[in-house]
């Protein structure tokens, strides 16, 4: 299980008690399921007591934690009502809390992300993946990488299939892009194919011998992420026997996503 970071615990209790009444912070805990009962004292006291109990009594503490951030980090939201009756004082100092709170996570090898998701990572090949999803609008994709990290601890088995989904979606918009035909009953590997012929990623296409051994390594990758979704994943329903012997935990999901993230990132720099 997950903890609330003890840094964030002391930063919200910073910002929260300029930006809510007492009884707002108490509507707030109790709607994003926090545990009762409420704490008494002021309102710095009652932020940092209620998260600290919320570690040592909720099952999910950081499911509690974005769905408390979701709330403050929507109010920041240019097109939000509440950003129309700030002063611009005020808005400037509200996005640089939410910077600290973005960085605060960060140190603890976590990040928020829109809809109240906190997930463990953020690694290198996930940001350029986002980077790449967002300047091209691809919601589609942006979809399968939030549903991949907010699986990784709770639900691993779906967290792989997620993982796959990802690059699916990411060779699709590639081949979109390039105005190439595929069925929508086409397996992952079969994208996986038309891509690579696409953009001369096959082994046979590279002369230079490191180079040829990269774009092998690039197919066992795409290979074992679809044997894993198939055959172990969350896709399918399992005997009680496949489910005793199939056990994929938290860091093989990770192993997984970041994989897929790194090949999907790949893809996505050719889109147009």
């Amino acid at each position: 299980m997950e903890r609330i970071p003890t840094s964030i615990i002391g930063l919200l209790s910073q910002i929260f008690p300029e930006r809510y009444t007492q009884a707002e912070i108490d509507s707030l805990f109790m709607y994003s399921g926090a545990p009762e009962p409420i704490p008494d004292g002021s309102k710095a006291v009652k932020v940092k007591e209620w998260l600290r109990q919320t570690n040592n009594m909720s099952d999910e503490p950081l499911s509690v934690l974005g769905s408390i951030l979701d709330d403050f980090m929507e109010k920041q939201n240019p097109g939000s009502s509440f950003w129309l009756n700030q002063d611009e004082d005020q808005v400037a100092k509200m996005a640089a809390e939410k910077e600290k709170i973005i960085a605060t996570l960060s140190r603890d090898n976590l990040r928020y992300s829109r809809g109240g998701q906190i997930t463990k990572g953020g690694s290198t090949s996930t940001i350029s993946l986002e980077e790449s999803v967002k300047k091209h609008g691809l919601k589609s994709v942006e979809i399968e990488i939030k549903r991949a990290l907010s699986q990784i601890d709770s639900d691993p088995h779906a967290a792989v299939q997620y993982a796959g989904n990802v690059l699916e979606a990411s060779l699709k918009a590639y081949l979109d892009s390039k105005k190439k035909e595929y069925s929508n009953n086409d397996t992952l590997s079969q994208l996986w194919s038309l891509a690579t012929a696409q953009m001369g990623l096959r082994p046979a296409d590279w002369d230079n011998k490191d180079l040829k051994k990269i774009a092998t390594g690039l197919n066992s990758i795409v290979d074992g992420i679809c044997h894993l979704r198939n055959k172990k994943s969350g896709a399918h329903g399992k005997s009680e026997e496949q489910t005793r012997n199939i056990a994929i935990k938290p860091r093989h999901a990770r192993l997984a996503i970041h994989s897929a993230h790194t090949v999907a990132a790949y893809v996505l720099e050719l889109v147009e």
